[in-house]
């Protein structure tokens, strides 16, 4: 299952058509499901794309667009203005519980608000978004950002990118890179680094990650196209 949130960030309409169709391609799965985050769910509209559930408070739409988006959506959680948890985090919750075995495309999650950007990022640390984290993926037209737990892991090349970067969240153990133009071997990092603008190799589209504690962002990147 393949699951998009579309939250209230910077968005590019025309991108995220031709993601979700690329994904549709390269995975072969069909199952997909389509989550609008307070304003998402207006963007969800704007495609003529169904809504199978909207959530927020909806403080960034009219009452005309609300009506339309309780019209349309399947399922619709209004949530109080005054909250303990941001709507995306209710939203992921409810994500989680309803797909869990499913993949979670995130978009309108980067740029824009740094407070907004540090709060989607962070999510990873709360007890209840544990179990899926490696399933979670931030996405924009100029990233692709993924979470890794200790472990040894692959990273294939995603076409158009050029950068290869890894942000220590944490202290991390032993971390090894290969397959890439700068390489570590069992790199001790007692304090968080952001270890940017690796690459891969030349005519090599898989690379290898390994750690044994801490918590990484894997994060393929280009140069803005606009």
């Amino acid at each position: 299952m393949q699951v998009y949130l579309i939250g209230s960030g910077p968005f590019d309409p025309e991108f995220f058509m031709t993601y979700v169709a690329q994904q549709a391609t390269e995975t072969g799965d069909q199952n997909r499901a389509f989550i609008g985050v307070d304003l998402g769910a207006k963007r969800f509209l704007d495609l003529n794309v169904p809504i199978d559930l909207a959530v927020g408070d909806f403080d960034s739409v009219d009452a005309e667009t609300y009506a339309r988006i309780v019209a349309t959506s399947k399922e619709v959680e209004k949530l109080e203005p005054m909250k303990d948890e941001t709507d995306t985090e209710h939203a992921l919750g409810s994500v989680a519980q309803r797909y869990p075995g499913g993949t979670y495309h995130l978009f309108g999650m980067l740029g824009g608000r740094v407070d907004h950007l540090l709060s989607n990022l962070w999510l990873i640390f709360q007890d209840k978004f544990q179990a899926i984290m490696e399933q979670i993926h931030l996405v924009d037209e100029d990233n692709r950002i993924h979470f890794l737990k200790p472990g040894k892991h692959t990273v294939d090349r995603i076409a158009g990118m050029k950068y290869l970067s890894f942000v220590a969240m944490t202290a991390v153990k032993d971390l090894t890179l290969a397959n890439v133009v700068y390489t570590l071997q069992e790199y001790q990092m007692p304090t968080p680094l952001a270890l940017i603008s690796n690459e891969f190799l030349p005519d090599v589209d898989t690379m290898e990650i390994s750690f044994s504690e801490g918590l990484i962002l894997a994060i393929q990147a280009r140069d803005g196209q606009k």
